[in-house]
């Protein structure tokens, strides 16, 4: 289940850290709170987001990976470096009702069209809307 995620021998060992700390600390229970969940060795931002907004449904947490981070600034959305910054950048100009389907949405896009190296700028459907800002070679 978790071998084709990167990472899979470090995710692995924390995902077992972190059932013993819950067990441990929180009966079993996976904390409802950002916060506390930041407190797990192994839970960042991106992870606590996506528990939030996923795992509890709760609104107002918006989840940036590679691909989220990536692409906005590719679009020409936001000028930013890091994640966080993005996650700020964005939170200032993408309306909430946007957020929970953000991650799920953006990275799916940035798997299969808008890649790293070489995105498929031909067949994406949104091509005249991208500024294509650090996109050197393109298919």
């Amino acid at each position: 289940l978790i071998y084709p995620v990167g990472f899979y021998h470090t995710k692995a060992r924390r995902l077992k850290e972190i059932a013993k700390i819950l067990v441990e600390k929180y009966g079993g229970r996976v904390p409802d709170s950002f916060e506390e969940l930041l407190k797990l060795r192994g839970v960042g931002r991106k992870t606590a987001n996506i528990v939030m907004t996923y795992g509890f449904k709760k609104k107002g947490y918006l989840a940036i990976d590679t691909h989220c981070h990536r692409i906005p600034n590719r679009f020409g959305w936001v000028n930013t470096k890091t994640p966080e910054e993005t996650e700020e950048a964005l939170k200032k100009v993408l309306p909430k009702k946007y957020w929970m389907d953000f991650n799920h949405l953006f990275v799916r896009f940035g798997q299969t069209i808008c890649s790293p190296v070489s995105p498929k700028c031909s067949v994406c459907p949104i091509q005249k809307y991208c500024k294509r800002v650090g996109v050197k070679n393109h298919r």
